[in-house]
């Protein structure tokens, strides 16, 4: 920390009240980065503020009494704190940059002013998906599966998270009747409905929940729900449509499957079953649908494939290229036959894809 202010702000460190002062600012609890471009019954949209070093903010970017914008980081430089941008395109001074912010070759964001002289600056980014660890702290990647359960990186480590409302950490689903909520704590958590009666934190997923909402076509009402992210092409919806034939499944069943959908890797090449696991990704015919080539994939469970009875089911666009919305999707579909009524769901782009799911 001395170091990054003796080198790169000598007025603040000649200075032993405003020294002590940044040190009294800096000494506040940490609480994560986000903020909501909130759109008309969809997820919500996250932006990450990146510091000059490439960390990643852990606080409000913000002039927090000086008279450049700062914040206090997670990686980057490794020191506490770092430079970054109120908003894109300024520099750690509010002024507007004249150049792009760019590393130049260097190790940190710079950019240059209309003058001639130069700022840092950091990079914002968007996350389609807000994904908090236990203690509601913000992940700074993707809650993934581990040997001891699904963990994301926060400002504070390594901790445990979700990877789907109403599911824990080790992948249990929560209790019909008791399902992820604070019930009066400050945490989630939810009821694991085991002989021992005991809970079990449950994370903070409301960004991959779908607030479904009816949308009139030319024949009939359909159930869709948007995206924050976009494709190429456009807005991602899902559609999802009643499959009576997906029964609800066990717990250690449902446990499996969630841990089978963590392995997708590709939208292209879907993960293998362990040997002797009965849970198995089963491509069927695709479906052509308005110009659009759509291909469905069953999540099944059974030892055989003539015993094999499906759990999930999702179609997607062929030029789909985001392995996160294709796992959120399974998670959906999964959930609804868990919970039930059962659904499949369909990605698609822009506009919802209204032709039959059904491939019988």
């Amino acid at each position: 920390m001395y170091f990054l202010c003796r080198a790169r702000c000598p007025k603040i460190c000649n200075n032993e009240g405003s020294w002590k002062s940044l040190k009294n600012i800096m000494g506040v609890p940490v609480t994560l980065l986000f903020s909501f471009s909130l759109l008309p019954s969809t997820l919500s949209q996250v932006v990450v503020h990146h510091t000059s070093y490439k960390g990643i903010c852990t606080n409000a970017c913000d002039f927090h009494g000086y008279d450049y914008t700062w914040c206090k980081q997670s990686g980057g430089s490794g020191k506490s704190w770092d430079y970054c941008s109120l908003e894109e395109g300024l520099g750690h001074t509010g002024e507007k940059c004249a150049t792009m912010c760019d590393l130049w070759g260097g190790s940190y964001h710079y950019c240059y002013l209309k003058n001639g002289e130069w700022n840092y600056c950091g990079l914002i980014s968007e996350k389609g998906f807000a994904e908090y660890a236990q203690d509601n702290k913000m992940c700074f990647d993707g809650c993934r599966a581990t040997k001891e359960g699904f963990h994301c990186n926060t400002g504070h480590g390594k901790q445990r998270c979700s990877p789907f409302h109403d599911v824990t950490p080790t992948g249990l689903p929560c209790h019909n009747n008791y399902r992820c909520a604070k019930y009066g704590t400050d945490g989630y958590r939810c009821h694991m409905d085991n002989d021992q009666g005991l809970w079990d934190y449950c994370g903070r997923r409301a960004q991959s929940k779908c607030v479904w909402e009816y949308s009139e076509t030319n024949s009939s009402l359909v159930e869709i729900c948007k995206l924050p992210t976009s494709h190429h092409e456009g807005k991602i919806l899902f559609r999802r449509e009643r499959r009576d034939k997906m029964l609800p499944l066990t717990k250690e069943e449902f446990k499996k499957a969630v841990h089978l959908i963590d392995k997708i890797a590709s939208v292209t090449s879907l993960p293998d079953s362990e040997p002797l696991e009965t849970v198995r990704f089963y491509k069927q015919e695709d479906i052509f649908c308005k110009g659009v080539n759509y291909t469905g994939v069953e999540l099944e469970i059974g030892m055989t494939k003539e015993s094999a009875m499906p759990i999930a089911h999702v179609l997607f666009p062929e030029f789909l290229n985001s392995v996160e919305i294709l796992r959120l999707a399974f998670y959906t579909s999964l959930h609804s036959t868990f919970y039930q009524p059962a659904y499949t769901i369909a990605i698609s782009v822009e506009e919802p894809m209204l032709c039959s799911t059904d491939h019988q």
